[in-house]
């Protein structure tokens, strides 16, 4: 029940309709007192020399003494209504003031030695004037409208005004439920539920928003699914071929397949804990000043001394600041797949290293078959493969260039695919130059 009060008391709809009631009085506030002060401004310049005439004609009329007879006849020929108090007691043309009343006076001023102002006795108010110990009150029907409902119609008016504000606060904020109530379905498990709003605001757009990251979550989980059933799949066939190998031990050529399929078990298991290492948002890079062109040769003279790559270099050297570990392993792998994908007899792949003034370039080219449209945006894709068949002989199983790509980003740069049936393949590493 507490946490019931404290939800509704700190809910948006609540929030609003309080401020709007805020709002609401402060207007009424602003606006009576504009209007009074307009009304008052609009009286002293106006209305108030014409009343302070008229009451000096209505004064000279009964005279000083009063004569009660001759206001009793001006109160009727006129229709208003005369008190008097003087020395005599006090006298009223409607018989309807009290004696010795409690009289409150306002807005004095004096002309041509009498003095006026605005008086209220009770409930009433009545122009006054004073002379030679003599006050006049006169009350003139419809110059001042009545007291009566005058403080109730605001409110009657402010409570409209916030029932139409908390009607179309409420319709506005109406689609908060609807996104409250889809989040906890797909907080449940329910991944493909979609949040369904039609309105074009922002709640619009963050429904979109949620549905997308939705989207994003399903298919990062069916990549999971894929991810595991990949890497079942891939580590079955040379787990049974190190099984069948192990029967037939004493053949020397079985021995050294199963060397070979313990060693692409070793390079699977290797690329998928480097992937996820590099995957994670918190992951760190071994970073250390290095000279590209050095590691470069390293690597092809560690690896690839007997496959005739090209190598074409910059005069100057090009230091950055790398991982020389996981960078080795990034061309190590491309240069693998060109050399893999080159036929014998076409021309041998060729790596160039460019230099911009905020950022190098590593190109690797080959002469292969080439890589279909098609499959260009998804082939680094974990365990994407053109050929579906999935095949050893038609290549890795697809974490190469996945792992390429998750290298080339954590170091803060991009790999991008060209490629052309018949013709070749280009992979180029831009990486920034700092």
């Amino acid at each position: 029940m507490r946490h019931t009060r404290f939800s509704r008391r700190h809910s948006i709809t609540g929030k609003l309709v309080i401020t709007f009631l805020l709002v609401a009085i402060l207007f009424v506030v602003l606006v009576s007192g504009s209007i009074r002060h307009v009304f008052r401004a609009h009286f002293e310049t106006n209305l108030q020399p014409h009343l302070i005439q008229y009451m000096e004609y209505v004064q000279g009329d009964i005279g000083i003494p009063a004569n009660r007879t001759r206001a009793t006849a001006l109160a009727k020929r006129l229709n208003i209504v005369i008190h008097i108090i003087d020395e005599h007691g006090t006298w009223s043309s409607s018989g309807m003031l009290e004696q010795q009343p409690v009289i409150d006076i306002r807005h004095k001023i004096s002309q041509n030695g009498i003095d006026y102002g605005i008086a209220t006795v009770g409930e009433h108010e009545y122009f006054m004037s004073f002379q030679n110990g003599t006050k006049f009150l006169f009350d003139i029907p419809n110059l001042h409208p009545s007291h009566k409902g005058r403080g109730l119609l605001p409110i009657v008016v402010l409570l409209f005004v916030l029932l139409l504000l908390y009607h179309f606060t409420h319709r506005i904020i109406r689609p908060i439920s609807t996104l409250k109530a889809g989040i906890k379905r797909i907080g449940n498990g329910e991944i493909t539920h979609r949040i369904q709003i039609k309105c074009r605001d922002e709640l619009g757009d963050l429904a979109d928003n949620i549905n997308e990251m939705a989207d994003k979550i399903e298919k990062m989980l069916e990549a999971k699914r894929q991810l595991l059933l990949a890497i079942s799949h891939e580590l079955r066939s040379p787990l049974t071929r190190a099984k069948v190998s192990l029967a037939l031990m004493d053949e020397k050529l079985n021995t050294d397949s199963l060397q070979g399929d313990l060693n692409e078990m070793e390079k699977l298991i290797e690329e998928l804990l480097e992937t996820e290492r590099l995957s994670g948002n918190h992951s760190a890079l071994n970073k250390q000043s290095s000279i590209i062109t050095t590691l470069i040769t390293e690597l092809i003279e560690q690896h690839f001394s007997k496959d005739g790559l090209e190598t074409h270099f910059p005069t100057q050297q090009v230091r950055a600041n790398i991982d020389p570990a996981r960078m080795k392993l990034m061309l190590k792998n491309l240069i693998e797949n060109a050399i893999f994908h080159t036929a014998g007899g076409a021309p041998k792949p060729a790596l160039h290293l460019e230099v911009d003034n905020d950022s190098y370039t590593i190109r690797v080219i080959d002469s292969g078959y080439g890589i279909e449209e098609q499959h260009i945006p998804h082939i680094t894709e974990a365990f994407y493969r053109a050929d579906s068949s999935r095949q050893r002989e038609t290549g890795g199983y697809g974490l190469g260039l996945y792992l390429c790509k998750v290298i080339t980003e954590a170091h803060g740069g991009t790999l991008k695919i060209e490629s052309k049936i018949n013709k070749g393949t280009i992979i180029s590493v831009r990486l920034p130059n700092r």
